[in-house]
């Protein structure tokens, strides 16, 4: 299926995959995943699966187009379901190495000429794998990659400046904004239930003042001339 889809790119001369899906091992919601997962397939995308992420692919019965990892963490059974399967690359790795399996999923992504990612699976019960992925959003803007991490509730974002959101477009009825370096600023917000003129945002307690905000006009804009801001749009 993979195979197919790739050559039938190949013989209508379309460029090198600009949007990939990547799974990674925390909890993912199969129904959303279905759905990004089409809709990246749809437009020629890459599908990828960071080690166990290639379970979430297994749920679905379906083989992703590059599998990485050290798959250490796969279940056997997943295992044996992929080594029946054609038409995907699995690149795997020794166990000991100085990048996550993440890590050289956005590598191998970026080599494929990708620079749109969604990352799923990257939030979980695990506190210090969903801090480290969230902060995986800066290394793929460094490889010039624009990445997204999306669950069954929340879609995370980095935003390095000015940024419009839609109130009809977007799914999510609260949105935060949270700094990524030290000092944010200026930052204005309007358009939304909760405006704020040139605010100058310092890391810690002062970080609260930008929470569940609300998209109350048909567009908001969020901007700012320095600094880093996650972007956390929630549906709950």
């Amino acid at each position: 299926m993979a195979e197919n889809r790739r050559e039938s790119r190949r013989q209508s001369g379309e460029p090198a995959q600009r949007e990939a899906l990547i799974a990674a091992g925390g909890q993912i919601d199969l129904a959303r995943f279905r759905e990004e997962a089409d809709r990246i397939r749809q437009a020629g995308g890459l599908l990828i699966a960071a080690d166990r992420g290639l379970e979430a692919f297994c749920a679905l019965r379906e083989a992703p187009d590059i599998a990485v990892g050290d798959f250490d963490s796969v279940s056997s059974e997943a295992l044996a379901w992929y080594t029946g399967c054609e038409g995907f690359r699995l690149e795997r790795h020794r166990p000991e190495k100085d990048q996550s399996d993440t890590e050289l999923a956005f590598e191998t992504a970026r080599e494929a000429g990708v620079k749109r990612l969604t990352l799923m699976g990257a939030t979980g019960t695990r506190l210090d794998h969903t801090l480290s992925n969230i902060h995986l959003l800066k290394t793929a803007e460094d490889l010039g990659l624009h990445c997204i991490l999306l669950d069954g509730n929340n879609r995370i974002r980095l935003v390095s400046g000015r940024t419009v959101f839609y109130r009809e477009r977007d799914r999510y009825p609260y949105i935060s904004f949270l700094p990524l370096s030290e000092e944010v600023f200026p930052i204005t917000l309007t358009g939304f239930r909760y405006p704020l003129k040139e605010y100058h945002m310092v890391l810690g307690a002062e970080s609260t003042r930008c929470v569940s905000n609300e998209i109350e006009q048909e567009e908001a804009v969020l901007d700012f001339s320095s600094g880093l801001l996650l972007a956390v749009e929630a549906n709950d």
